[in-house]
């Protein structure tokens, strides 16, 4: 049967303004002009039994395609008359190529109606799905906010907040935009390795990009806890990797060589940092402190006629209250800033910045300049914690047991000590820095003093 319709009937035909006209053209196809104007195009057939009338789409006279001849394999087919279903304008051609595909399909033993709705229908769930897997995709933070989330809620007041905030802001340099779920391994070893070349000779770039290693680590296992992502693609990693490992120091001067610092530290022609300085580096040979422990002391902290200095828990690394005892020349170092400190809340406030300590590495800094200039030769080179651990390491050449320089430095005992020995030898802490101090001011005056190291 030749068919009924043309481009020329479609685009003329006139409503009647009582009722629908139908004009067939073959294969169940339908124009319908309504009496409004509204030209659409049904398809009507029966299928075991039952008829089925549905409206494919609207009249259109522009299309293009015109049959479905030139669509290629089966596959393409489909896909093309799906695109013209859900395009819903449609031209003479292609209303005749989904009613001769539609019949096709009947031929099958399939209801094309059934098919279509039942598409309909998985494409409206994969869209629902995708828009959730969007909405949860968007809602996942990146790793900057990661950053932002584990400085508030597990860093915030510590004193390491500083430095571990220093070394997430080198990792989030490279991947701080990236969602954290979608970082890979290769995305943080790409940023070591950058980190790790990034910084100019005679810096420690390796040593830095293994401490950065260190804390990324830690930000991604704070992602796991939090459920932002399912496993570290990191965890594995180690400062072997990146040839980052810290180096560890095992430097321990001399009682002559304590001696020989000092003296160049009293020498204002050799020893050129100011007062508040100098003074910091004495209080950290004399009572095994930390740097910074020491530097951002303040006058309420310390009672100088008692010779105490009361360390609240909150400066501390292991955040417990701490008792040192000042000897006589400790004290006296500590009084002699009266005139230049007294009037801010540091002791060793700086002559640089309002209200402020000095800055912690500023103390290394100026006893590394000293060797740098060669103003320390019988001194083996150190840094300010080097310091610390010959307090610790010498006590015993004194006399005194090794445990009672842990307890001076605020060190967690070992193993059994700790369980069981909760004594705080306090008199033995007392003469031990006293008996420090004293040591100390002998040898540099140059008394005939006889020296017996035990091994450091």
């Amino acid at each position: 049967m030749g068919k009924l319709l043309d481009a020329k009937t479609c685009e003329t035909s006139k409503p009647d303004k009582t009722k629908d006209i139908l004009k067939g053209d073959g294969d169940g196809l339908y124009l319908r002009i309504r009496p409004n104007g509204t030209k659409t195009w049904i398809i009507e057939y029966l299928f075991k039994g039952k008829r089925t009338k549905f409206t494919i789409g609207s009249y259109d006279s522009k299309g293009a395609y015109d049959s479905i001849s030139g669509y290629g394999s089966k596959d393409e087919r489909v896909s093309k008359i799906r695109d013209l279903l859900e395009n819903g304008r449609l031209s003479l051609g292609q209303a005749r190529s989904i009613a001769y595909d539609w019949k096709e399909v009947r031929k099958s033993g399939h209801d094309p109606v059934a098919k279509w709705q039942e598409f309909l229908k998985n494409e409206q769930f994969k869209n629902e799905s995708q828009k959730t897997l969007e909405l949860a995709e968007s809602s996942q933070p990146t790793v900057n906010q990661v950053i932002e989330s584990l400085m508030s809620k597990m860093m915030a007041g510590k004193k390491s907040a500083p430095s571990v905030q220093y070394r997430l802001n080198r990792i989030a340099e490279h991947i701080g935009d990236k969602k954290i779920k979608t970082v890979s391994r290769q995305d943080v070893i790409s940023a070591i390795d950058k980190i790790a070349e990034g910084f100019h000779k005679g810096k420690t770039a390796k040593l830095l990009s293994g401490e950065v290693l260190s804390v990324t680590k830690r930000l991604f296992r704070f992602a796991c806890v939090r459920e932002f992502i399912e496993s570290s693609p990191i965890e594995r990693l180690t400062r072997n990797d990146f040839d980052a490992r810290p180096v560890k120091r095992n430097v321990t001067l001399r009682l002559d060589e304590v001696a020989e610092l000092w003296r160049t530290l009293d020498n204002p022609t050799i020893c050129k940092s100011d007062p508040v300085t100098i003074a910091a580096l004495k209080i950290l040979v004399l009572t095994g402190q930390r740097e910074r422990e020491v530097t951002d002391a303040e006058w309420c902290e310390f009672d100088l006629e008692a010779g105490l200095w009361k360390l609240p828990a909150k400066r501390t690394k292991k955040e417990r209250a701490h008792l040192i005892h000042l000897a006589p020349l400790a004290v006296k170092i500590i009084k002699d800033l009266k005139p230049i400190t007294g009037k801010t809340p540091f002791v060793f406030a700086s002559p640089i910045k309002d209200n402020q300590p000095i800055f912690g590495r500023s103390v290394n800094n100026a006893l590394l300049s000293l060797f740098k200039k060669g103003a320390l030769p019988k001194v083996t080179l150190c840094h300010v914690h080097d310091l610390r651990r010959t307090l610790i390491s010498r006590l015993p050449d004194l006399g005194y047991e090794p445990f009672i320089g842990h307890k001076i430095a605020n060190h967690v005992l070992p193993g059994v000590l700790a369980h069981y020995n909760h004594a705080e030898y306090m008199p033995q802490r007392e003469s031990a820095l006293k008996e420090w101090a004293n040591r100390i001011e002998s040898l540099v005056d140059g008394q005939n003093v006889v020296h017996l190291h035990r091994v450091a």
